[in-house]
Order: C-alpha cells, then structure tokens, then sequence
C-alpha cells in the first residue's frame, strides 16, 4: 500500500493508529522498565489501561512528515529525532501545568533541557521514526485494510468509549490523590502550630512529626490524642493504596505544590516494601 500522511488518512484509521503506537510503547515501558530493570511487572502507563499516549501521539507526528521524507535515512532521522523531542517537552510541560507534578524527570542525564528531554531519549526517538516509517507503519496499513472499514469503524467507537472511561477514573483519581495530599499537608501545619513549642515535638519533617505525635499520643492517652493518631492512620493507610500505583509508575515524578507530603509518601512506601522483603525473608528461612 501506499504510505500516506496520518492526515490524508480516515479518522479511525489515524485513531486506531495513535492505540496501536500507544500499545507498543506501553509494551517497550514494561519490557525495558519492569522486566528489565526492575524485574517485576509494573504498568507504565499514565492510564489504567496497556496504553501510553506519548507513544501515540509521537507515532502520528512521525506520520505527519511529507512522503518526500519517506525513502531516506538522515533527513528522516533527524526529522523524527525533532518532532518528538518537542512532543515529549510539550506533554510533559502540559501535564505538569495540569497536574502540578513532573511526571518524569532526565536531569541525571546529560544534555538534558530542563529535565523534560534529553540527548539520549532524542536519538532513540530518531531511531524510532526511522523504524516506524520503513517497518511498522506498512504492516499497521496492511492490518487495517484487511480489517475493513466495518471493523474499524466498530473497534473505534468501542475503544474510544474505553479510552474515556479510563481518561474519567485516572483524572478522578489524580484529583483524590491531590485531595489528600493536601489534606496531608494542611494537618501537619495544624500539627506545627498546635505543638511546636512542646519540646517532644520534633517538626523537621512529616515523617518525624508523625513519629513524636505517635510517641506522646501513646503516652498521653486522651480524647485528644486519640482522634490526632486516627487521623494520622487514616491518612498512613491511603498512602499504599492510591499512592503506590503512580510512584509505582513514576519513580521521579515531584509534585510542584506537594514536595514535602510526596517524598513523605515516598519514604514510607520504600519503607513498607522493605519491611514486606524482609518478612518474606524470614518466613522463607522459617520454612
């Protein structure tokens, strides 16, 4: 078939496209990232579902170039070296204005610009264009041609539908997880002002202000103290549920508006794993 520009395409074909590259960068994330690295799955997608939209949109912008670019090697390195540069800083400007939060971070890496892209991802991304136009974007024509218009039509409506859905319960729980950090952060500043001239109190941080809050509260039972080390443990306790999943996925990802609360939640994640590999140790050794 002849490779045409994703605008010259029907609508659901460019959209089944986008899902397509967004399948496949998902499934690169979890390879190079879980099983590689960590050895373990972890889902990398922002979204609930096998799907990362960078990927996606990357992909279509690469299928934006003119055809004249098609059949050559450095200009259409180059040419998709550029473009997605600009969509990964794009996206993760976007986001980061959306969500207060920096989702990835590549200030570790050389030649990096303001740590939303670096050299080393820009030249895979170079790499990635010259494999996408000369090896996958023929066979994803191929597929959808032999699929037919009736079924693609079809598979369009019944992703998109699933693609809100997941869009809906992600924001919704971006927003909770928010909520509560700021909920976080608004009850260790009443914990500042109600004890910071005790001299038990220890206020350096909200994982040293919740320790000696604990300690007195333990020592000093009262009504008081009882409600303080409930509200303490109701918010412990949201950390390893809604949390873990997001720092799970976005090992550097900072919070703009919540730095101290998210490297609090950090911490006692990495803590929690550890005592989790360490009693799964001693079990083993038990038995």
């Amino acid at each position: 078939m002849e490779l045409l520009p994703v605008f010259r395409l029907p609508f659901q074909w460019a959209f089944l496209i986008f899902i397509m590259f967004s399948f496949i960068g998902w499934c690169s994330e979890v390879v190079y990232v879980g099983f590689i690295h960590e050895h373990r799955f972890i889902n990398r997608g922002f979204l609930h579902g096998p799907l990362c939209p960078v990927y996606g949109f990357g992909g279509v912008v690469i299928l934006t170039l003119p055809p004249s670019l098609y059949k050559t090697w450095i200009p259409l390195f180059l040419a998709s070296m550029l473009l997605c540069t600009i969509v990964e800083y794009f996206v993760s400007w976007f986001m980061e204005k959306l969500f207060h939060t920096r989702w990835w971070d590549y200030s570790k890496y050389k030649f990096n610009l303001k740590g939303r892209v670096c050299l080393l991802n820009s030249v895979l991304f170079g790499f990635m264009g010259l494999g996408v136009i000369r090896f996958v974007y023929p066979h994803m024509l191929r597929f959808l041609n032999w699929l037919g218009d009736f079924v693609i039509n079809i598979s369009a409506d019944v992703i998109g539908f699933i693609l809100l859905v997941d869009i809906f319960f992600t924001v919704r729980k971006l927003v909770d997880f928010n909520t509560t950090m700021e909920k976080l952060r608004s009850f260790g500043e009443s914990l500042r002002d109600h004890y910071s001239q005790e001299a038990w109190f220890r206020g350096d941080s909200l994982a040293e202000m919740f320790a000696s809050v604990k300690e007195h509260g333990q020592e000093n039972k009262d009504k008081i103290n009882e409600r303080i080390l409930e509200k303490i443990n109701r918010l412990e306790s949201f950390k390893h549920q809604a949390a873990e999943s997001f720092i799970n996925r976005f090992p550097s990802m900072q919070s703009l508006q919540y730095r101290e609360e998210l490297t609090h939640l950090k911490l006692s994640i990495l803590k929690k794993k550890l005592e989790n590999k360490l009693k799964k140790k001693l079990n083993s050794n038990d038995n």
